[in-house]
């Protein structure tokens, strides 16, 4: 028993860690005071920390005020008058609002506690505003996302493609319309929306690629100097993507992962998988312990460790195949596909019922689609951003926008086929039931 521990000290450190936040999530102290929430009406500062997002009647910007972050709704017809010579039209990011309102608690959706949900992401309350004064940051920049995703659109991309593009490249669903995140939900394909392990790894593909020139220039073994510039510029560019798509909890997993397998590489060792998802955890949540409800980091190490656990063992009993060349490389990754596919489904699949209420049947069918389209998309949106409207970029772009444009009819015709999505939600407790059966039962195999 004490040789397993040594085996896996990140998770006996890691474990620990998540019960003393979910025992301070229950007492409240991650929280702000409640006492921050006002009912009265008071004259209120808001510093945006957050660039809109549009509703229907409002657009709503992320702020901070005296007790913590609120959600500030800035009603379109608006009457605005500025504290300076000169404004601009639009709200940004960095902009000071002076407004007479009040800050509200959020009420409860049906048998959703809204509120909590809300102080988990660190809001404490709500505002609406119609009449304020506004201070504007004069040093405002867009931020790198929004300008990189500008280079999409100079470059020719528009409509869908272009927001399917912005969406998997850089993270940016701004411009996403509903209808077709819809479609990429209930086709099961939302996880290619989301920037996460699958982006992460042909990022990681593309870089070591480059730097061996597809294999061929290795360091030697004893080589350490070579080995250690290879996986010091691979980390660098990693956590460079990272940073590029917003530091999301999936991503940040995924590029710690890769991390820690590349320090190992530098000084010849080799980590344990299962230590290493434990790490990215701990150190995910001690930075942000409140990201320990974040639904991304729910599915992302769900996934991550279903994959771990049931594909590896599945992997082990499937027969090789005695084909060669490209019908052997490609039964080896349909294979591959569908046993990760299953067992990232079997992971999540309890989290997507509770938090979105259905279930994607045809989950199979669209990896085996998508997957592939991903795999060229990713990089020629990177390239596409890199060339920008230069005529290399702008011809280059087609070739972005037809892939993109695949991908977006495959997902639509899997959602179109009858019976894609299956109505259905599970309490709390049945999600914990879920996984606990489904630990004991991967203990009992893995023992065996």
């Amino acid at each position: 028993m004490l040789e397993k521990i040594r085996a896996y000290p990140m998770i006996v450190l890691l474990l620990p860690l998540v019960a003393a936040i979910l025992l301070c999530e229950r007492t409240g102290v991650l929280y702000p005071e409640e006492k921050a929430v006002y009912d009265s009406l008071l004259v209120h500062t808001f510093v945006l920390t957050s660039e809109n997002k549009s509703t229907a009647k409002c657009e709503r910007f992320e702020a901070s005020t005296y007790g913590g972050k609120v959600y500030v709704y800035v009603l379109r017809d608006s009457v605005k008058s500025t504290l300076q010579d000169s404004v601009e039209s639009a709200l940004h990011a960095g902009d000071t609002i002076v407004a007479q309102t009040r800050i509200r608690r959020v009420d409860s959706i049906g048998d959703f506690d809204y509120h909590r949900y809300l102080l988990r992401q660190g809001i404490i309350g709500s505002a609406f505003v119609s009449r304020y004064q506004v201070k504007p940051y004069k040093e405002y920049r867009e931020p790198l996302q929004k300008r990189l995703y500008g280079r999409l659109q100079n470059a020719g991309l528009e409509g869908d493609e272009l927001a399917t593009v912005g969406a998997l490249t850089l993270g940016y669903k701004e411009d996403l319309d509903p209808e077709l995140r819809h479609r990429f939900q209930s086709s099961g394909a939302a996880h290619v929306l989301a920037v996460s392990g699958l982006h992460t790894g042909i990022i990681y593909f593309l870089v070591m690629s480059l730097l061996t020139l597809g294999g061929r220039i290795k360091p030697r073994y004893e080589n350490q100097a070579g080995r250690c510039v290879i996986s010091i510029i691979i980390i660098a560019v990693m956590w460079c993507y990272a940073w590029l798509t917003g530091l999301t909890p999936s991503v940040v997993r995924a590029v710690i992962m890769v991390s820690i397998v590349e320090a190992g590489r530098m000084f010849y060792r080799q980590g344990l998988t299962l230590n290493s998802i434990a790490a990215a955890a701990l150190l995910i949540l001690l930075v942000r312990p409140l990201d320990l409800w974040s639904v991304g980091f729910q599915l992302s190490f769900t996934a991550t460790i279903a994959i771990v656990l049931i594909a590896k063992w599945c992997e082990k009993r499937i027969p090789r195949t005695k084909m060669r060349g490209f019908s052997g490389r490609l039964y080896a990754w349909v294979i591959g596909t569908v046993i990760v596919s299953i067992a990232a489904q079997i992971g999540t699949l309890p989290l997507t019922m509770y938090y979105f209420g259905y279930a994607s049947t045809y989950f199979l069918l669209t990896n085996l689609i998508v997957l592939p389209i991903a795999t060229f998309l990713v990089p020629c949106g990177l390239v596409s951003i890199a060339l920008g409207s230069s005529w290399a970029g702008v011809w280059f772009t087609k070739i972005t926008s037809f892939f993109a444009w695949l991908m977006n009819h495959s997902v639509g015709w899997i959602e179109s086929l009858p019976g894609s999505t299956i109505a259905a939600h599970v309490g709390e407790g049945m999600v914990m039931t879920y996984y606990v059966l489904v630990l004991i039962l991967c203990l009992v195999i893995h023992k065996k």
